[in-house]
């Protein structure tokens, strides 16, 4: 069995793990965190053109109004529940990583690095084995860990003509890589041999994005955003294993601000993830999506002589790689490692739809702010698996 096949081999016992515990937003390369800050995750999504801390407009930058860092943590609760019981798991993530710097009075350059999509799971599996010629039969643990992610680094340069109209334009390398831990655990040491696998298949490719903003008054905002997707190539040491298209994405954004004090926004982007289903050996479904977003944001009450910012917002979004159905067969590695597993044979799409509240907190004489959010997300695809997810996101802004 040559490296592709061992490759292969590991990308279908992780399928065949994944959907033995049921997960639904772990499914093919992982689940979209999509580069969206906490404040706007606060506000459901509605404001990510605007806002200059999310990464799905190059041209919100310019709205940045002084140098700033921004760093970002969030850590999922989630829960996963089937007919034969449930599952809990806790995923710690850092979706967004963020610099930002004005060049005079228009020109504002900025380099970002996030989650694209994250594939993080461990999941364990215990099954009868029969073994030598005296028929032994012994409980194996099967335990297959996937940590790693495909990350969104990009470079961005804005220009604003005052507070009426700003565009900009960003350069993407998309990189990352997946680590890949198989083991088959035996319960007597001094009988038999536990054994493990491991694989890393890491990920390359480029990206151009655009896009501008519009305010014809005071009171109203429009917002556009596109990015175009190079190829996305798989590799295994020195070896190309798959390569795929990365997924093209538009958005459009409108804020209403007619209110004192307070932002009412609404978004709605397609990202044409089907591009990504080339890229797996193992038959990976992707579908096009839907992310859409309600939301809105209000001065709260004086803390400490502050004024506190409230937010609250629903989304609702398709994720890109859908619920396998699956039909049995086996694998085996050259080491002689075999194991059961299932084969998609096409997918259920996941829909996952969200309920967010958010605070942002200034800090130090507003040279730092503090933006907290809490999500509940739920995510179904028709099946008798169901999954819930609690997000906490922590973002810190700080001003040099």
């Amino acid at each position: 069995m040559n490296r592709f096949s061992l490759v292969a081999a590991f990308a279908f016992v992780s399928a065949s793990s994944a959907l033995a515990q049921g997960a639904l937003s772990t499914e093919g390369l992982g689940y979209p965190a999509g580069g969206i800050s906490a404040r706007a995750e606060g506000a459901g999504s509605g404001v990510a053109d605007f806002d200059a801390l999310s990464l799905t407009s190059p041209a919100a930058i310019a709205g940045v109004g002084s140098a700033a860092i921004y760093f970002q943590y969030s850590p999922e609760f989630r829960r996963v529940t089937t007919p034969g019981g449930h599952a809990n798991t806790t995923t710690a993530r850092f979706p967004v990583v963020l610099g930002v710097l004005p060049m005079g009075q228009s020109w504002t350059l900025g380099l970002s690095s996030s989650t694209f999509l994250d594939r993080s799971l461990e999941t364990s599996l215990q099954r009868k084995e029969v073994i030598g010629a005296d028929t032994d039969t012994v409980m194996v643990t099967e335990r297959n860990n996937v940590l790693g992610a495909i990350n969104d680094i990009r470079l961005a340069l804005a220009w604003s003509g005052g507070p009426a109209f700003r565009i900009g334009v960003g350069g993407h390398i998309f990189a990352g890589s997946n680590r890949i831990r198989l083991s088959q655990l035996y319960p007597d040491s001094s009988k038999y041999i536990s054994n493990a696998q491991i694989g890393r298949i890491s990920y390359a490719g480029l990206a151009a994005s655009v896009g501008l903003e519009y305010h014809p008054s005071r009171a109203i905002g429009f917002a556009l955003a596109a990015r175009k997707g190079g190829d996305l190539r798989a590799e295994s040491g020195d070896t190309a294993i798959g390569s795929g298209r990365l997924p093209d994405h538009y958005s459009g954004s409108i804020t209403f601000e007619g209110l004192p004090g307070t932002v009412i926004s609404a978004r709605l982007a397609h990202d044409s993830w089907s591009s990504l289903s080339t890229l797996s050996s193992s038959g990976l479904q992707a579908f096009d999506g839907w992310d859409g977003g309600l939301g809105i944001e209000a001065s709260g009450p004086r803390l400490l002589q502050r004024i506190i910012t409230v937010r609250a917002g629903a989304r609702f979004r398709t994720l890109p790689f859908g619920q396998p159905n699956a039909t049995a067969s086996q694998v085996c590695t050259p080491a002689g490692f075999c194991t059961d597993v299932q084969f998609q044979s096409g997918s259920a799409k996941v829909s996952e739809r969200s309920f967010a509240a958010g605070l942002g907190i200034p800090l130090t004489r507003d040279r730092a702010a503090l933006d907290v959010s809490f999500q509940r997300a739920t995510r179904d695809a028709g099946t008798d698996v169901k999954e819930r997810g609690f997000i906490l996101s922590f973002g810190l802004r700080v001003s040099p």
